[in-house]
């Protein structure tokens, strides 16, 4: 089995992923981050063209990535954050990846800003391998919204 699994392994990271170690296979990964009610900047986030993305950088399976970068409210009231994601391409693949924040429900009073830090978590459980090989997944991707809600 666990020959059968590295020549899976080995063959679905050989060509898209590129190689940096003899049992380590990486994919370049970058996310776009969308905002309501917020301005965000600084850190592990660039601006341009109208978009705010996360370079991941390289994630291999069972990677842990984090980004840090500042959030301020626009609001004239006291707000709360809010953490969505959506969009996972292929679909399924959400089952195998994980984020989170540690933004722990600090209420924002009007232009106040803090320093948030998403965390994204990979799979490395044989069901995600199965399903990157039954699904030929050569990239995937998923939109963040950050956003604020009135308290």
């Amino acid at each position: 089995m666990t020959l059968i699994s590295s020549f899976l392994i080995a063959s679905w990271f050989y060509g898209a992923y590129t190689p940096i170690g003899d049992d380590d296979r990486t994919i370049p990964t970058t996310g776009v981050i969308y905002v309501r009610g917020l301005e965000i900047y600084g850190g592990d986030i660039t601006s341009a063209t109208g978009n705010v993305t996360v370079d991941w950088g390289e994630l291999t399976l069972g990677a842990s990535k984090n980004a840090s970068f500042h959030v301020k409210s626009t609001s004239n009231v006291d707000v709360e954050l809010g953490l969505n994601v959506t969009n996972w391409e292929p679909l399924g693949i959400e089952e195998y990846i994980t984020i989170s924040w540690n933004y722990n429900g600090t209420v924002l009073s009007p232009a106040q800003e803090i320093l948030v830090t998403v965390n994204l978590d990979v799979s490395s459980s044989e069901d995600f391998i199965d399903f990157l090989v039954e699904n030929n997944v050569t990239a995937f991707g998923f939109d963040i919204t950050i956003y604020a809600s009135g308290v």
